[in-house]
């Protein structure tokens, strides 16, 4: 007995064979949008996060409990997505005449080589008074925004590609690149703000004065140190309330963008 592939047939294989293609883009939206996104903004404006008096969680400072966390999910669904595109395409890699796919596959090889240098230099760097810290530091800082700065156009690059519905995610992923600038200027302005306050407590408990991202000088004094955090309170919530601004616009924005990839 013979069997015949019907039209419907080969439509529900072709689709079964594109699955770990869209799973790609899917978890490369999630990782690059919604939680990259949110390290980097977490890293560089989240230090002085308090919530009421505390500003450690379990043990550790909570600016740093957020960005590692979103970090290490965004560098776990970004070598996720590599092994999908690995086994869609058979461990074989794009020929450079598919001109839109071979630039995509380079900018993402350079992302995912970046994201495991971040997380080795992670595992390994040295203790925070260390002599060389600053040179993790720098190293760290740099690694990423190179990292997040490439994802912006290796996903402009392959939506080139798209056959449908590209004007729909260019619209998308233009919205959220706005949007990124948007929050940074705010974060930007607040952060002027929070310095102000924090001047304002440095001066009149020391003459020195700390760095933006520094913690303060508090004097120990019960009344005198609620009336000093009382100050900075108002710009912590603030910044908070914009993090999480921040992640529900990501996350609202990603979802329609992995929708049409699904749709492709």
């Amino acid at each position: 007995m013979t069997s015949t592939i019907t039209p419907t047939d080969e439509h529900v294989t072709e689709v079964e064979d594109d699955t770990y293609e869209f799973a790609h883009g899917t978890v490369m939206i999630l990782a690059w949008i919604v939680f990259a996104s949110t390290a980097v903004l977490f890293a560089r404006y989240g230090r002085t996060i308090r919530i009421g008096s505390k500003d450690t969680f379990l043990g550790e400072k909570i600016w740093f409990q957020v960005h590692r966390t979103v970090a290490l999910l965004a560098t776990v669904l970004t070598l996720l997505g590599f092994f999908f595109i690995l086994v869609q395409t058979h461990g074989e890699w794009v020929e450079s005449d598919e001109y839109y796919r071979f630039v995509h596959s380079v900018l993402g090889g350079i992302i995912v080589c970046c994201a495991l240098v971040q997380a080795w230099m992670a595992l390994f760097r040295c203790h925070p008074d260390g002599k060389f810290r600053f040179i993790y530091n720098w190293l760290h800082r740099l690694t990423g925004l190179l990292t997040f700065f490439l994802s912006v156009p290796t996903i402009f690059v392959i939506i080139a590609d798209f056959s449908t519905n590209r004007t729909g995610m260019i619209i998308i992923l233009s919205i959220w690149s706005a949007w990124v600038v948007f929050i940074v200027i705010v974060l930007e302005v607040v952060q002027c703000f929070l310095q102000r306050s924090l001047k304002q407590i440095n001066m009149k408990n020391k003459p020195e004065l700390y760095a933006l991202r520094e913690p303060p000088f508090i004097n120990r004094n019960t009344n005198t140190e609620n009336n000093d955090l009382s100050v900075m309170t108002p710009w912590h919530y603030i910044t908070l309330v914009l993090f999480l601004l921040h992640f529900l616009v990501s996350i609202a924005l990603a979802i329609p963008l992995i929708i049409i990839v699904w749709q492709q």
